[in-house]
């Protein structure tokens, strides 16, 4: 029977890191390039060999560029959504086809050094949402031939939240601090935890010094680099007890912390390390007990919605009919319920906060359905999210039957929450 793995994929603009799940040592394990040991980072390009006709990806594609005759492609993260073509040996392919091809021998690259080895869940993690590439990578499911459930796309600070809460709780006994430094700046994230409340609550606080505190600033001074951290690092450990620091990204992969690194370890425990992202990515590929703390706390960053959204049951007891859950990031929440009305052409929308329960209503009048009997008009409610805040809910009139066939309406109530 083929062995199933669950793999978590870093992607971002220049490279690409994956983790699998070591079922033995029951975490996530970074895969290694296979000439090249000492790095996580796949480099995200494509060669093409004219002499073999063969493909190459990441670093294997590095390497025959300079052996053999043939087309290099890269800046393809950059131009993932772009329906542009590009002729790689008389045969004409979109960037966007080119993309997904890339991500898929990335992971086939992984998945041939075990026979018979396919994908059981992938969840990709990328910097921050993006309406392109998110279309993109929803199509990837078709690319690796799995089921379209089975690939879930995320940010860094979600995966970043799955492997800081499934490392020791002795790490978070106060709030803890995540600095990510790429080649976009430095932005720093706050994690505290909140218990004792209904319910318990992780929020998280963000900081974006990506203007003052960049690589193109500091032209490879070391010594002012690390000064400018050093006052970042005084500052932020000022504001509450911080219990752990994790320190990420290309920026933090040099030797330039001296002072600052002191400051950081005075009464905390310091970790770094490049491939956070990718084995949080893992955990949430994996679920079930790595879930745990996602389903024992209201979580609340700059992605997550902080509000359910549902209709009232419009009887006496007024109940409140789910549509879609808050406290996950709005880009991964969907829903849909279907009702029947009885003896009215009005519905109740309810927005929930997720923390304080307090409700904000507002009804929509169905205009234009002609005149049916109770319970013969039936409709579709479905909730999408441009951000946090802001949505719309679409009503659709589906009818019953052929007895009373559907007026084809849709109606679009906006909200702003």
């Amino acid at each position: 029977m083929a062995e199933a793995y669950y793999i978590g994929m870093d992607l971002c603009s220049d490279s690409t890191q994956i983790s699998f799940y070591n079922d033995i040592k029951r975490e996530p394990e970074t895969v290694n390039q296979l000439n090249n040991k000492e790095t996580y980072m796949m480099p995200n390009i494509l060669f093409y060999s004219k002499d073999t006709a063969d493909w190459y990806v990441g670093s294997e594609a590095s390497e025959a560029r300079f052996k053999e005759n043939g087309i290099i492609l890269d800046e393809l993260f950059k131009n993932a959504g772009s329906d542009e073509k590009v002729d790689v040996d008389g045969v004409s392919y979109s960037y966007k086809q080119l993309f997904l091809k890339m991500l898929k021998m990335h992971i086939d690259s992984f998945l041939y050094r075990y026979e018979g080895a396919i994908v059981k869940k992938l969840v990709v993690t990328i910097p921050e949402y993006s309406k392109q590439l998110f279309r993109v990578l929803s199509k990837l499911y078709k690319e690796l031939n799995i089921p379209e459930e089975n690939v879930t796309i995320t940010s860094h600070l979600d995966s970043g939240l799955y492997y800081i809460f499934n490392q020791s709780s002795e790490l978070r006994v106060n709030s803890v601090a995540l600095f990510d430094y790429n080649t976009e700046g430095l932005n720093y994230y706050r994690i505290d935890t909140t218990k004792g409340k209904d319910p318990d609550v992780i929020s998280v606080h963000h900081v974006d010094y990506s203007k003052q505190f960049n690589m193109a600033l500091f032209s490879g001074d070391n010594l002012l680099m690390d000064d400018a951290f050093t006052k970042i690092v005084e500052q932020e450990m000022k504001q509450t007890y911080i219990s752990s620091v994790f320190l990420t990204g290309l920026g933090f992969s040099e030797k330039w912390m001296n002072k600052s690194r002191n400051i950081l370890c005075q009464g905390r425990r310091v970790f770094a390390g490049q491939n956070i992202y990718t084995k949080g990515a893992c955990y949430k590929a994996v679920g079930g007990e790595y879930d745990k703390f996602y389903n024992t706390y209201l979580v609340e960053t700059k992605e997550n919605v902080n509000f359910d959204v549902g209709i009232s049951s419009g009887d006496e007891e007024d109940r409140f009919i789910p549509i879609t859950y808050g406290g996950n990031q709005w880009f991964n929440i969907h829903g849909m319920i279907n009702v029947i009305l009885d003896d009215t052409d009005m519905i109740t929308i309810v927005y929930k906060n997720c923390r304080t329960g307090e409700e904000k209503r507002e009804t929509v009048k169905l205009h234009g359905i002609p005149k049916r009997p109770n319970k013969t008009s039936k409709f579709s409610l479905e909730v999408e999210f441009d951000n946090p805040h802001q949505g719309a809910v679409i009503i659709k009139d589906l009818g019953f039957g052929k007895l009373f066939p559907t007026t084809n309406k849709i109606y679009r109530k906006e909200f702003d929450i």
